[in-house]
């Protein structure tokens, strides 16, 4: 395993890192915990050390899973970022920053995580007003102070909420999503971060799983699984771009994951790509991207300009 430091934050961290939103167990389908603990000592003894969850996956589920998974493991070997701002301790889940609701949520994570300290706070998804005001910043950079958080970080949806993230000088990372199909966040944020030395982790770097290539328009997600929320044209237009990526590198499924994953880490301001994770099998095909890399680098500018010059590309992404 490559490693590689985040920013000014100083944290040494897998260039491969572990998304931990699907052994929450309600946003991709049902799992097993036994699987998810199976996918995490895997990717542990492959040297992945980056670790990233959130208190709102899975309500907690995620975090105390991961609680139970690091029990034995020295501390200091590991790198663990986690994330609030998500009420979701009174029926529906609604964004809630304020001081007492953050350090709240903060103290909790700790408790589930079975830990004194997490190596990174990132605020999850707040308004472009509340970073740009730097209030919930101010929070835990008072959690920061105490001891409980080692570096401060920001999860975010759109370019505008990046860039205000970057002008906060106590802010050390940026989470943010990026893969071949949606570059958008290349060309301003990116520079953006390497000026400033704020590290980038890159959520999403297979797409949701669209970029395994197991995923046509017609495939019917379970009901925990919030891509059953894309609509049909988006479904029929990633699709299509799945498609273009194939014909134009003759890549199958495995090397389209492994390609996927290159892609992201070849960009220098990329920190860590975390995918999400349920099985070792998942594991063992993300970590090929790092162990065994073969993405040339005319390879790296066919992806950039099958993005640039395929108008399908600008279709059915997300709001950014």
């Amino acid at each position: 395993m490559r490693f590689r430091i985040l920013g000014r934050t100083g944290l040494k961290v897998s260039e491969i890192g572990f998304g931990c939103w699907a052994i929450g167990g309600n946003a991709y389908g049902p799992v097993r915990d036994e699987d998810s603990l199976g996918a995490l000592e895997a990717s542990y003894a492959a040297g992945v050390n980056l670790f990233d969850t959130a208190d709102v996956y899975g309500e907690g589920h995620s975090e105390l899973l991961l609680g139970r998974f690091l029990k034995d493991k020295p501390r200091d070997g590991i790198v663990l970022a986690t994330k609030g701002g998500w009420d979701f301790t009174s029926g529906a889940h609604r964004k809630n920053f304020s001081p007492d609701y953050l350090r709240r949520a903060c103290e909790q994570s700790l408790e589930r995580l079975g830990t004194d300290h997490v190596d990174l706070y990132q605020l999850h998804n707040p308004s472009l007003e509340l970073i740009r005001s730097g209030d919930a910043v101010s929070t835990v950079e008072r959690l920061k102070k105490e001891g409980k958080v080692r570096a401060i970080g920001i999860s975010v949806h759109t370019e505008a909420e990046a860039l205000a993230a970057l002008a906060d000088e106590r802010v050390g990372s940026l989470q943010l999503i990026f893969n071949i199909l949606d570059q958008r966040m290349a060309a301003n944020v990116f520079a953006g971060a390497a000026r400033r030395s704020t590290g980038l982790i890159v959520r999403e770097p297979l797409a949701s799983g669209l970029l395994t290539g197991k995923y046509p328009p017609g495939h019917e997600f379970p009901k925990n699984d919030h891509r059953r929320r894309w609509d049909a044209e988006k479904r029929e237009w990633d699709w299509e771009k799945v498609q273009i990526l194939r014909k134009a590198t003759g890549w199958s499924n495995d090397a389209l994951v492994q390609g996927a994953l290159e892609f992201v880490l070849s960009f220098s301001e990329v920190s860590s790509a975390i995918p999400g994770a349920k099985t070792k099998e998942q594991i063992t095909a993300g970590l090929r991207a790092s162990f065994s890399p073969r993405l040339a680098v005319d390879d790296i500018t066919l992806l950039k300009k099958i993005y640039a010059d395929n108008a399908v590309f600008r279709k059915g992404l997300l709001p950014r």
